[in-house]
């Protein structure tokens, strides 16, 4: 079988395997053939794709990392905030898990608009366990962070669903509302002592940063637990591939890219190492295009989460990607995202867009112009008018003879005039609020304060990574220019 996006279902297509909302207020089983109406109720509820008997891939199955019954006992006790019931999912989980003849999480996504709040719960559970078992946690720790998982976002029960599923951005109260969900949760849980305190730590951390900008308490890595740093690399992994009423989603392959650039910054390095040991990169049954031309379908995983075994849908013959006589062929794209789908992430709670009429100016200060050409390159949009300059001089003069673009993307290490000395001339020359970018080549706790200190947006490791730049870029327009 294989998985075909909600845009490229056609009708007389066979499914492949059911489709069954946690709920069972919809179900669509394996062998039935689809309709025109099958096909619109699933677009219209939000469902990704589904996956296909397809003879080319008739050999090719894709096992659950929990059975369907775990996942409907987890949905439900989310749901009713029952706290036996999540400690028993919890312990469910850990058990499906640990029967995987291999550890790879195919978790793809077959969720509807309405079946995501609760079921990402669980899914964030699944790949937390993944992940702490690929670290080598013991037993009692594996269901200590499954339990965390599955509560990570009790809190958002406080919050209106309007305010969760708004399309158009956040306001500023919105916003700060949306970050208290973790003290809400940490706060459902403290009244039950058979709650483990790492398991409310680290619900309570899952959205700190390593770089100490996250929230709600701006813990850096040094200070945030194990289980925290896991919960929150794969809480955003799920919310990135995830398509929602307000943003559509990354293949995982996209996603991957978002969380290696976020390295450092976001997220714990060796968390997102072992996350690709375990996610794949390219899960079982999606398609994907070769640098040969050739579209194929991911067939088998390998040691290497970039090269997996794939068979041509042209010849049918299967290629082990990893094997020396292959060694040049490569996939220059897959997952199961489309044109369809492409387009702007979620902005995890941190600011959602609409569209302006008005181009957006983002100035480029850099004195390497291959840097220059790179990044402007990453920011190929018709939304963005892009304004490059090679020295902090140069942008100071410009901003004092035309005024501020709406945001600024600057290098710290430049001669002369660098860039945190720069945007110091700028904030004194009355312009406080304007979003700045730093690039930089050093990650270390000193260059972080220096770009708090100037009220920096965001500072970004070189070399850039197009995916996570244009997101953070998303983020720091979203949290000026769209509020």
């Amino acid at each position: 079988m294989r998985f075909v996006s909600t845009p490229n279902l056609k009708p007389g297509m066979l499914l492949g395997k059911d489709i069954v909302s946690t709920s069972l207020s919809f179900m669509l089983k394996k062998g039935v053939t689809l309709t025109p109406e099958y096909i619109s109720y699933l677009s219209g509820k939000g469902y990704l794709g589904a996956y296909i008997a397809d003879p080319g891939s008739a050999d090719v199955e894709v096992v659950e990392p929990i059975s369907f019954k775990t996942l409907e006992n987890g949905v439900k006790a989310v749901e009713k905030m029952d706290i036996g019931e999540l400690m028993a999912s919890a312990r469910q989980i850990v058990e499906d898990i640990s029967r995987l003849k291999s550890l790879s999480i195919d978790l793809l996504d077959l969720r509807s608009f309405d079946d995501y709040t609760f079921r990402h719960s669980v899914n964030v559970a699944v790949y937390a366990v993944a992940v702490a078992t690929y670290m080598d946690f013991n037993e009692e720790d594996l269901t200590r962070i499954a339990l965390a998982g599955i509560c990570h976002d009790l809190g958002k029960q406080k919050i209106p669903i309007e305010i969760i599923n708004k399309p158009g951005a956040l306001s500023d109260a919105e916003f700060a509302l949306i970050k208290k969900h973790p003290v809400f949760s940490f706060e459902m849980l403290q009244s039950h002592a058979e709650i483990s305190s790492v398991v409310r730590q680290a619900v309570l951390c899952h959205h700190e940063n390593e770089n100490g900008s996250g929230y709600p308490n701006g813990k850096d890595g040094r200070e945030l637990p194990l289980m925290a740093k896991i919960l929150h690399a794969v809480d955003v992994y799920d919310a990135l591939i995830s398509r929602r009423p307000y943003k559509n989603p990354y293949s995982p392959a996209e996603a991957f890219e978002y969380l290696m650039g976020g390295k450092h910054i976001l997220f714990n390095e060796a968390v997102v190492d072992a996350m690709r040991m375990v996610i794949p990169t390219y899960p079982t049954a999606t398609d994907v295009k070769l640098s040969t031309g050739e579209t194929a379908v991911v067939v088998a995983h390998t040691s290497d989460p970039l090269r997996p075994v794939v068979r041509s849908l042209s010849s049918g013959l299967d290629l082990d990607l990893t094997r020396d006589e292959n060694r040049d062929i490569f996939i220059v794209s897959g997952g199961y995202s489309s044109p369809e789908f492409s387009g702007k992430v979620d902005k995890l709670n941190e600011g959602r867009s609409s569209v302006k009429e008005k181009k957006i100016e983002i100035m480029l200060v850099d004195d390497s112009p291959m840097a220059l050409q790179s990044t402007t390159a990453a920011l190929s949009d018709d939304r963005f008018h892009i304004v490059s300059l090679q020295s902090g001089i140069a942008s100071v003069n410009y901003i004092s003879a035309k005024g501020a673009p709406d945001l600024i993307i600057m290098d710290i290490e430049m001669p002369m005039l660098d860039g945190v000395t720069t945007v110091k001339r700028i904030r004194e020359m009355g312009y406080t609020d304007l979003p700045i970018i730093f690039l930089t080549s050093d990650k270390s706790r000193e260059t972080v304060l220096k770009c708090i200190q100037v009220q920096a947006k965001d500072y970004i490791i070189k070399p850039v990574r197009p995916v996570y730049l244009r997101e953070r870029v998303e983020i720091a327009l979203d949290a000026s220019y769209e509020r």
